[in-house]
């Protein structure tokens, strides 16, 4: 037969307003032998009942089943696959695509993190390499000009550290914001990667207020680790420290 048209919830509804009818008779003496069956003690007489409610319901369920809603049914369930597939195939290119940019975007954050620091560290050696000498050539002089108890307490002074100013957004695109997260690792499924699966649910089993990880849900694992920014590492679980996006220019264009 011809599938209808459906394109929105309304039209569903609509189409199976009359679902039903046929079968409410039969619907109802089922549930009639079923409250029966319930109360009845058990014998060989219950037995009989339920051998006949078990024939009846079957030749229910078949008469459902070769429906024409049940053959409506079940072809748009194979158009909406259909639907799916296609749309999954188009889908595919922006989301690897998606993906790729978040993670440069992490990877960058990372790199330029390190390299700041690292260039703040050269800076602030320098200043103080230049603040040592600037005290040794202090109490040199002091010493060229015969005033040796100053140049030893000159000399005995503490060194204070120097630091330097720092744009912690150096090397940032403009607009960029990124939050800092730590996530369980996932294959190219998406699945979560497990370097040993016993390991990280005998560690559940006893932990009682962990117990909530057992279907190892990536959303609730990437909470308890960021909370405890990384601090915390279930055992079994491979852990990655990234940056995520959290840059407002996306959804704009959008």
């Amino acid at each position: 037969m011809e599938t209808p048209l459906v394109t929105s919830e309304t039209d569903a509804q609509r189409m199976t307003q009359g679902f039903g009818k046929d079968f409410a008779d039969d619907a109802q003496e089922l549930q009639e032998l079923y409250d029966m069956l319930r109360i009845m003690p058990l014998g060989k007489h219950k037995v009989e009942v339920a051998i006949e409610a078990a024939q009846k319901a079957q030749r229910y369920l078949n008469m459902i089943d070769s429906s024409e809603p049940r053959e409506i049914a079940t072809n748009l369930d194979k158009a909406h696959k259909i639907f799916v597939r296609a749309i999954n195939k188009w889908r595919k290119v922006g989301e690897y695509t998606l993906k790729l940019s978040k993670d440069t975007r992490s990877d960058w954050e990372i790199e330029r993190r390190r390299l700041n620091e690292e260039e703040r560290r050269k800076r602030e050696q320098q200043v103080n390499l230049f603040a040592a000498q600037a005290r040794a050539a202090e109490v040199k002089h002091l010493e060229e000009i015969g005033k040796e108890q100053e140049a030893a307490a000159k000399a005995a002074e503490p060194l204070q550290p120097i630091t330097v100013p720092f744009d912690p957004d150096a090397g940032k695109p403009d607009g960029e914001v990124m939050v800092e997260v730590w996530v369980p690792k996932r294959d190219e499924s998406g699945e979560i990667v497990f370097s040993d699966l016993t390991a990280y649910l005998t560690w559940i089993a006893a932990n009682p207020p962990m117990h909530h990880l057992v279907k190892h849900q990536y959303a609730k694992i990437k909470k308890l680790l960021t909370d405890h920014r990384g601090m915390l590492q279930p055992p079994g679980v491979q852990i990655e420290h990234k940056f995520e996006p959290r840059t407002r220019r996306e959804e704009v264009d959008e």
